[in-house]
């Protein structure tokens, strides 16, 4: 391993060490140092909070109940700058480390790109590596393909990852680097001050937010990474997702915490639906139902949860966003009927979210680019809906919990076991998204198919239509071995392959069979030992364990 005083980075993988030195600067390592110097103990005690609220929870003294210090108070967001005020449409997913995704994203004619260091990356040295390398000569136009001006580009919404990560190459005075504090430190050092000067950014996606002392944290390392790079106050900007069931209570004081850096708020279905059953799900009153039959926006708990965060947003000057529609289109002879009908579903499905007042949303497909652009010119001629104010009157704590009624099928079950067992198959690959029928499936699919398999099991979910059949931990293992044995007779063919899905069957079943509910899918498989010796062996790195 490389090192500077007392910052020891893992070496280069193969073949990628004229990116890895073009990165991992003295001067980059020397402003990571300082960055963790100056945060970490903070981080430490935002990770002890969720703890403390964990137990609290588990204590039976959480209520839902709305506590915003902040709501009778007469305060906006910063105003925005001009290649913020119109959010219409992001591609989601975009992991930088897809080199080809990436730049074909950068000719694409929406406003913004996530690019994502999170739930569509998965964080192999050798992915972590090469993201950080492809936004930074993108950047600074020298990605080779990539437009050479970074102004004609969508913005780049950069999204580290959160903070229940952590980057296991990389340890500053003994103790190994939390996810978003390397992301963070390494992007901001060789891309703000261009950025800032192009006037495209930095700007910011912040992940997994729980409550308002997590968006003040970053607030303080945003003011703290200005002061230091000579950036002028309230140049960094970001959208924080609220993706958690404790952020739904908190959105105004997490919007007032951040309200000098703020873009707005993002509301999204699956990771908000998991964290309910993280936080709730051994409680059988909130067992969630068949999600593909049961689980949409138009559910009461989903939708007040909506349109109060688009109402907080609107009141506060910040713009209000919405998830990313999943579905790719096929490619192939004939298939012009198949692409006419999704591309109208998902223009309905989207339509709806626009009629509620929303700024903007996501999506996966390229190709779908043009069809949503009509949407939007159609339906919101204007930048954005500021104007928008719906009605929250009927929304209460309790609305939002608000269980949607419905049961258990076999072919849900089926779906999930499916989703989560293919995205641990990618994720040994070393990739965070994978298709399958139709759709872009990611970590946020995961969490929740994985979590309903764990909620289901735990409270002997009955079978929808089936007298006296309940969901148990052996009928999950009889369901995976007949997946299995369909996949061995159609793509998985070879022996590499055929191990790793046995492997990720046997991390399925540990995470679905846990005593306690496994709060992260993605920290579970980053922290384990066959993940970390797999990618960094065939990397040939130093620490394969």
């Amino acid at each position: 391993m490389e090192s500077l005083k007392d910052v020891c980075i893992e070496r280069a993988p193969h073949r990628l060490e004229a990116a890895y030195g073009e990165i991992f600067t003295k001067g980059a390592l020397q402003f990571l140092q300082d960055l963790f110097t100056e945060f970490d103990s903070e981080v430490e005690k935002l990770l002890r909070r969720r703890l403390e609220r964990q137990l609290y929870i588990k204590q039976g003294k959480w209520k839902p109940e709305f506590r915003n210090n902040s709501e009778e108070l007469d305060w906006k967001i910063n105003d925005l700058p001009a290649r913020l005020r119109n959010r219409k449409l992001d591609l989601g997913d975009v992991s930088p480390a897809n080199t080809t995704n990436f730049i074909d994203s950068l000719y694409a004619k929406v406003q913004g790109i996530q690019v994502d260091f999170d739930d569509g990356h998965c964080p192999t040295w050798r992915n972590t590596v090469q993201g950080l390398y492809n936004v930074t000569k993108a950047v600074h136009a020298g990605l080779p393909g990539a437009p050479a001006n970074i102004q004609d580009c969508p913005i780049l919404m950069l999204r580290p990852r959160a903070f229940n990560m952590i980057e296991h190459h990389c340890m500053i005075n003994g103790k190994q680097v939390v996810g978003p504090l390397f992301d963070f430190a390494i992007l901001m050092y060789h891309n703000a001050n261009l950025m800032a000067d192009l006037g495209v950014g930095p700007y910011f996606y912040l992940s997994k937010i729980e409550g308002p002392n997590e968006t003040q944290l970053w607030n303080k390392i945003f003011t703290w990474t200005e002061h230091r790079l000579n950036l002028r106050s309230g140049t960094i900007k970001a959208c924080v997702l609220i993706e958690n069931i404790l952020a739904a209570y908190r959105m105004e004081d997490i919007l007032h915490s951040i309200k000098e850096h703020a873009i707005g708020l993002n509301c999204g279905i699956w990771d908000y639906s998991a964290s309910i059953i993280a936080k709730f799900g051994d409680r059988p009153d909130f067992m969630i139902p068949d999600r593909n039959k049961y689980v949409n926006m138009g559910q009461p708990f989903l939708k007040n949860y909506m349109t109060l965060l688009i109402h907080i947003c609107h009141k506060r000057g910040a713009l209000a966003t919405g998830g990313m529609a999943a579905k790719i289109l096929p490619s192939g002879k004939g298939s012009n009927n198949v692409i006419d009908e999704i591309v109208n579903g998902v223009k309905a499905a989207k339509s709806v979210e626009i009629a509620a007042g929303v700024d903007g949303f996501m999506i996966y497909d390229l190709r779908m680019v043009d069809a949503i652009n009509d949407l939007w010119d159609w339906k919101c001629p204007t930048e954005n809906q500021l104007q928008c104010l719906p009605d929250v009157d009927h929304v209460t704590g309790f609305s939002l919990i608000k269980i949607p009624e419905g049961g258990v099928t076999l072919e849900g079950l089926n779906n999930n076991i499916t989703v989560a067992l293919l995205f641990i198959y990618h994720w040994l690959t070393g990739s965070g998204v994978f298709y399958l029928n139709g759709a872009v499936e990611d970590s946020a699919t995961a969490e929740i198919s994985r979590s309903q398999i764990w909620q289901w099991i735990r409270h002997k979910a009955p079978i929808e239509g089936k007298s006296d059949l309940y969901v148990t931990r052996a009928m999950v293992y009889t369901m995976l071995e007949g997946i299995i044995a369909k996949a061995y007779k159609s793509w998985c063919n070879s022996i590499p392959d055929r191990k790793r899905l046995l492997s990720s069957k046997y991390i399925l079943l540990e995470i679905i069979s846990s005593r306690s509910y496994i709060e992260y899918i993605t920290t579970y498989l980053s922290d384990s030992h066959k993940f970390r010796t797999l990618h960094n062996k065939n990397d040939g790195l130093e620490s394969k364990l």
